[in-house]
């Protein structure tokens, strides 16, 4: 177990600091890259704000109580991670107006910028693969019990209208069902490690505040 969340770590820093490169050096070499606009910039700024953020509460966040069981939960959660990297390798997007690629901007800073702060609230229980740490039931954990999965959907619904095509739906679609199979894996995770869990799923939903989405589980990692 100790093997492996060093990997783990490893792994997630080196790849927030790749992203983090990529932009700076794209910054660098993009001629165009100061006519974007002030918005363009802003969103930059609030990716490697919050890469930088997942880079340090990776790096101290405390050991896990207990880990997921098998590679499914594994896999999973670095799928869920990592699948919208594929859009690198996609064909061209739709020529969209310029207002929907703006509110896909802000789709995209909101989201980077939301999603950071759940990191600033999760510290060092925060975590990719399922694994309880620590609970955290306050803030916007009192609301729903995954808010940063719905902020890193928000993002996602942005990046799906910046670079729109069939085939970024189809990401975003399967991008969906596969956080949804991570929130059920941590849940089970947390609800073995904290009995005590259940009276809060009970109460708080899982996702939408304004949906009943109720479980007998519940997730503070997500």
């Amino acid at each position: 177990m100790i093997i492996a969340d060093i990997i783990g770590r490893i792994g997630i820093c080196s790849y927030s600091i790749l992203v983090v490169w990529t932009n700076i050096a794209l910054a660098m070499t993009t001629r165009d890259y100061p006519s974007r606009g002030v918005v363009f910039l802003i969103a930059e700024i609030a990716a490697i704000l919050f890469i930088g953020m997942m880079c340090v509460v990776t790096l101290t966040r405390m050991p896990p109580v207990r880990s997921a069981r098998g590679v499914e939960p594994y896999l999973t959660a670095m799928a869920g991670t990592f699948l919208f990297l594929l859009i690198a390798f996609l064909p061209p997007p739709m020529v969209l107006p310029d207002t929907v690629r703006l509110a896909a901007m802000v789709l995209m800073i909101l989201g980077f910028l939301s999603s950071a702060y759940m990191l600033a609230i999760l510290g060092r229980s925060f975590s990719i693969a399922p694994g309880a740490r620590a609970l955290v039931t306050t803030g916007p954990y009192s609301i729903v019990r995954h808010p940063l999965y719905l902020t890193e959907e928000i993002f996602v619904v942005g990046m799906i209208l910046f670079n729109f095509s069939s085939w970024t739906v189809f990401l975003g679609i399967m991008h969906w069902c596969l956080q949804l199979r991570r929130m059920s894996n941590e849940e089970t995770v947390l609800r073995a490690a904290f009995p005590d869990y259940r009276s809060y799923a009970e109460r708080v939903p899982m996702v939408l505040p304004f949906l009943p989405m109720r479980s007998k589980r519940a997730t503070t990692t997500g």
